[in-house]
């Protein structure tokens, strides 16, 4: 399908709009083998592999004649964290465990990293071979596909086409515009992104365009012409607000206290009055913000008054910080402090505040340039949901029962052996998404807070929802005609490019951005961490997700699901005092956040340097506000007036520079004056890098550099192009 050395295109429209494939040549890859040796005593019946190389799926593994367990896998060039499942347990840690191991569990693994519950994951670094210099370059090994929104996306009025090859095989290539009133001459692409033997390019054209068509230069001057390219009538188009905005998670109940009239009523709601076989402490309120937390109940059933008035009271503060869009935590009537365990989905749960209360606080947000998205949870209610505690009296008589997959009747609520629960918790009861009852009714939930004024729907666990796909095609059918610019984010912890396809979901939490990248590189824990393997792990995730997606990710590292970001970065525990070098640590982690395409999201009090560990959920305590450090306050509010002054930090490009020793570096924005590189260190020394061409200054000093730039021990800049 190549022709070399010819400019003329070939009318091959029909066949070219499928994937167009010059070689047969994939992905570099190795062939690992992962060896378990039980220590002597130990009987050992089951044995298997779960890590980033499967997603933490089962991959058995099989026991030899010499006793020791194995599996081979083919991987591609990475860092892969691990652990071996053992006898139906997992070892606490991969490098210190005298139960599966004498030490270290793996022997041959390249040392362990933390796993996020107090233990550790063993990591395996797999290279790729290096071509010697003069050797010979790659095949081309072409990928492209113009009805695949990974290769053709819109933001604004402008298509984004992208093409992938062996990582090295292309010298230049051009993008060319056809059936658009812009059309003009080929335009040239940008080589934006390298992982796993693959390169990714990126061009811009007219959103009119209905057909494209692909220049492509290889190193020795073969020319190849792809196309002209049917492009799809409606191609997976970008929210534009999103990427435009600075984000802010709010989990109500712990925010502030705006109205203290109303806080006795979270006694009414809470799943207490509907679990016969309790155990637990009464629920209660505790008598001011500044309480202890309970050393038992912290995470649900201890309430301390945070409310609508109070998010509606610190607004302007918000405002002031360039806050521009809220997410906030489930506010329907529901039997705890977090709101996930649902008793009315169509109710301002009344400790929260009432439906009048709410639409003023979405009129403020609005009129302040804000937009607000809300919480919504389909996977399972509570045990006081209305239809349950009918299912709960009446049995198979009721017209609810197979809106749940009820084992045993009769039952009482609280008794998960009767009925199936999500992580089998009592107190959340799965709802059957598969029941078209069911389903029709969930999604009139949606519709309805969209109708009373949010802008965006963040779905609860999504990943859990019986037959998923066509669930959420179902609610994004319904939701984007009446509201075109509804935003639809799904909270998916992994790197998973198939809900982000133009049916489902615009964008997922994106963990696997900002905890398994940016995280890990902040921490500056290891040396296998640093800017190579931090510029490899975004270029693979900017790789597989369209140009569209990333225009409008929701970036975040720490959320009422983690640890407090400080905590993370070495800053202790609650009640501990961080020390400069934590300090700085948030600081670097933060600037990532903020120069990456999308919309970078904190977690309520993260620009406090508040702390709290995920361990008895003290990431949730409420936000101590006259305990802002000054200092950070400032930090968060220089990142968001940067995101306003500097277009390129809100453009959808995303373009990989550089990756050395502790030095990040990337480009943001088009190439030309104004482009903005940011640079990393997660060095506690001082370092160097090399610019790219051309005068850089670092708005902060108003110093323009050539050539070379210093970077800060634990710092970092950005840099706008002169010239």
């Amino acid at each position: 399908m190549s022709h070399a050395r010819s400019r003329r295109l070939a009318p091959r429209s029909l066949l070219l709009a499928l994937i167009v494939v010059l070689a047969a040549s994939f992905a570099w890859a190795a062939q690992v083998t992962f060896r378990y040796v039980p220590p002597p005593g130990l009987d050992v019946t089951s044995v298997s592999l779960r890590g980033t190389m499967n997603n933490w799926g089962e991959t058995a593994m099989t026991q030899g004649a010499d006793g020791a367990w194995t599996v081979t896998l083919e991987l591609a060039p990475d860092i892969y964290q691990y652990k071996f499942f053992i006898n139906g347990q997992w070892p606490h840690d991969m490098c210190h465990d005298t139960t599966y191991g004498q030490g270290m569990v793996d022997p041959t693994a390249d040392g362990c990293v933390d796993d996020g519950y107090g233990g550790g994951n063993a990591i395996k670094e797999i290279k790729a071979p290096v071509r010697a210099a003069g050797g010979p370059a790659p095949a081309l090994a072409l990928q492209f596909d113009a009805t695949s929104p990974e290769d053709v996306s819109r933001v604004g009025d402008a298509l984004a086409v992208r093409f992938e090859a062996g990582e090295g095989s292309v010298a230049s290539a051009t993008v060319e515009a056809l059936g658009s009133a812009h059309a003009g001459d080929p335009v040239a692409m940008v080589r934006q992104a390298w992982s796993q033997g693959r390169e990714t390019w990126l061009g811009w054209i007219p959103a009119d365009s209905t057909r494209v068509a692909l220049h492509i230069t290889e190193p020795d001057g073969t020319t190849h012409d792809v196309g002209p390219t049917a492009l799809p009538a409606k191609p997976f188009t970008a929210v534009p607000w999103v990427g435009a905005s600075v984000g802010y998670q709010i989990f109500p109940e712990r925010f502030w206290n705006g109205d203290p009239s109303n806080d006795a009523l979270a006694l009414k709601s809470d799943e207490y009055n509907f679990n016969p076989l309790w155990s637990g402490p009464k629920p209660f309120v505790s008598p001011s913000w500044t309480s202890p937390p309970s050393p038992t109940d912290l995470c649900c059933h201890q309430y301390y008054g945070g409310d609508l008035q109070g998010i509606l009271d610190r607004l302007d503060q918000l405002a002031a910080e360039g806050v521009t869009a809220l997410y906030i935590n489930p506010i329907d009537d529901a039997g705890s402090a977090h709101g996930y365990d649902t008793n009315d989905y169509m109710k301002v749960a009344p400790h929260l505040g009432t439906l009048k209360v709410l639409k003023q606080l979405l009129a403020a947000a609005h009129a302040k340039g804000m937009h607000v998205i809300f919480d919504f949870v389909p996977n399972h209610t509570g045990i006081g949901f209305w239809a349950f505690q009918d299912v709960v009296k009446n049995g198979p008589n009721s017209p609810y029962w197979n809106w749940y997959f009820i084992k045993t009747w009769p039952f009482q609520a609280g008794d998960a052996s009767a009925y199936t629960a999500w992580w089998n918790v009592p107190s959340l009861p799965k709802l059957n998404t598969g029941n078209p009852g069911v389903r029709t009714y969930l999604i009139q939930v949606a519709r309805y807070w969209m109708t009373v004024g949010f802008d965006g729907i963040r779905v609860d666990v999504p990943g859990d929802i019986i037959d998923a796909p066509s669930f959420f095609e179902q609610l994004r059918a319904t939701i984007k005609p009446e509201f075109p610019q509804a935003y639809l984010v799904g909270e998916i912890w992994q790197n998973a490019p198939s809900w982000l396809q133009g049916d489902q979901f615009d964008s997922l939490m994106n963990y696997a951005i900002g905890r398994d990248v940016l995280l890990r590189y902040a921490q500056g824990s290891s040396p296998l961490f640093g800017g190579r393997w931090a510029l490899t792990g975004l270029s693979k995730i900017y790789q597989g997700y369209p140009v569209a997606v990333a225009a409008m990710g929701f970036n975040l590292i720490d959320s009422h699901d983690t640890s407090r970001l400080l905590t993370d970065l070495g800053g202790g525990d609650f009640g501990a005092t961080p020390d400069a070098t934590a300090l700085a640590r948030q600081k670097l982690a933060s600037a990532l956040l903020y120069a990456l395409p999308g919309m970078p999201v904190s977690f309520q009090g993260d620009e406090c340097a508040l702390l709290g560990q995920k361990d008895g959920d003290l990431e949730r305590y409420p936000v101590q506000w006259s305990s802002c450090d000054a200092d950070m306050v400032a930090h968060y509010r220089t990142l968001a007036r940067m995101r306003g002054r500097y277009p390129a930090l809100t453009s959808p490009t995303w373009l990989a520079y550089a990756g050395e020793g502790p030095v990040l570096a990337f480009l943001r924005g088009e190439p030309g004056v104004g482009q903005v590189l940011a640079v990393f260190n997660q060095s506690t020394d001082a370092a160097e890098l090399t610019l790219p061409a051309g005068g850089w200054q670092d708005p902060t000093n108003l110093r323009t550099y050539h050539g070379k730039v210093d970077i800060a021990a634990i710092g970092w800049r950005y840099l706008v192009r002169r010239n």
